[in-house]
């Protein structure tokens, strides 16, 4: 069983809300957390003074709640049940759960649900939801995390390595990160989110192309793609397939949030460009899950500062300055920070290539270079140094 270590910064995001007239839902990729999460929670709000009695969790991938899964039938059973906080973990199972979630809150209900799609909350029925709902986004564990599951664990590098390797997902440390129980757990995480998230909730009919096509874009995180690329790979392996497609097996794999696309940002023109995204993976332990082997380690770091800029809430775009691109165009607010990503700047001519697109950058904001070098990388016009290690523990994007 999965060590329940508590993780602190989303139960303080989470008790903020506890009590407040509008539905928490949290929202990630399958074996993130979220049920663990959903527990600690019930917990949390009887520690803040509701009688045990009055919390009631629901987990609807158990056989156990089939006969709950419709808005209908969860209505009447919590109308047996003294009012107080519902707890509803992968409430997608539950048909029209929108329904449920609105009438218990007007009923009184401190309602808490938890889901595995990103747009769990864009249906037409979920107008029903509209002003009355608070999005809490639950992503792999961090590195500060991934060190928490394992009190006992090494020194600093070699767990980062570890991290690099292994990716995110809690569920790894019930196997102590054995390399033969883990590269299972991951094909398993892979085959059951593709299988229940995208193949049957969209109707897939062709599986061994949409297999083909995620392996495709986890082989090029990092690199440019779009629709008409990736069908032309696909037809060069003599799949027949349609840009339209592979954009529809696109949204859906993002729907599953086992891909994320990142826009191109022309950083002089502060305009999206309409040409090839950048795709990431959910989770970096998917890399083995899908390619039988870990990531280039390019890929894997990038995939894992994105990730890292999202849990701070941070939104990115890939920079376009000119003829040289930049990694991360990261907005929070009014902070930016521009992120340039490398493994080792191994001598003049590699950090001169890195460093000169945040050089290019014709605004004041803080420009970083993320590497692997455990010592300090000479940079000049401002640009910051720092080691991907120290970023990923918590290090701020601020000069």
């Amino acid at each position: 069983m999965t060590p329940a270590v508590p993780r602190p910064d989303y139960l303080a995001v989470a008790e903020t809300w506890i009590g407040r007239p509008v539905i928490k839902v949290l929202v990630g990729l399958r074996r993130t957390g979220k049920s663990v999460l959903l527990r600690q929670l019930a917990a949390r709000i009887v520690d803040a003074g509701m009688s045990p009695e009055r919390v009631h969790v629901f987990d609807m991938e158990r056989m156990a709640n089939d006969e709950l899964r419709t808005a209908a039938a969860l209505h009447t059973r919590l109308r047996q049940l003294p009012v107080g906080a519902v707890l509803i973990d992968e409430v997608q199972e539950v048909e029209s759960w929108e329904r449920v979630a609105a009438s218990l809150l007007a009923e009184g209900w401190d309602v808490w649900l938890t889901g595995s799609n990103a747009h769990l909350l864009s249906s037409e029925l979920a107008t029903l939801l509209t002003g009355r709902y608070v999005e809490l986004p639950v992503y792999p564990l961090s590195f500060g995390e991934f060190r928490a599951f394992r009190p006992s664990g090494g020194g600093l590098a070699d767990e980062f390595d570890l991290y690099l390797r292994w990716g995110g997902l809690p569920g790894l440390h019930a196997f102590a990160l054995s390399d033969s129980l883990c590269r299972e757990y991951l094909r398993a995480v892979f085959e059951s989110i593709l299988l229940k998230d995208v193949v049957a909730r969209f109707a897939v009919r062709n599986v061994p192309l949409l297999e083909r096509l995620t392996r495709f874009v986890a082989s090029s995180v990092g690199n440019p793609l779009s629709a008409l690329s990736i069908a032309r790979f696909l037809k060069s392996q003599r799949q027949s397939v349609t840009v339209e497609t592979v954009q529809g097996y696109l949204a859906h794999l993002e729907s599953a949030l086992l891909l994320h696309a990142v826009r191109r940002w022309d950083v002089r023109g502060k305009r999206h460009l309409e040409i090839a995204e950048k795709y990431y993976l959910g989770d970096t332990g998917m890399f083995l899950a899908l390619l039988d082997r870990p990531g280039d380690i390019n890929a894997v770091l990038e995939n894992l500062v994105f990730l890292e800029l999202r849990r701070r809430g941070y939104r990115s775009s890939v920079g376009r300055v000119g003829d040289y691109e930049i990694d991360f165009v990261a907005e929070r607010g009014a902070h930016v920070a521009y992120v340039q990503v490398a493994y080792v700047v191994s001598d003049a001519s590699t950090a001169e290539r890195e460093l000169r697109p945040l050089r290019a950058v014709p605004d004041h904001h803080p420009k970083w270079l993320l590497t692997m070098d455990r010592h300090p990388v000479a940079t000049h016009d401002g640009v910051g140094h720092m080691e991907l290690s120290t970023f990923f523990l918590g290090a701020p994007l601020t000069r």
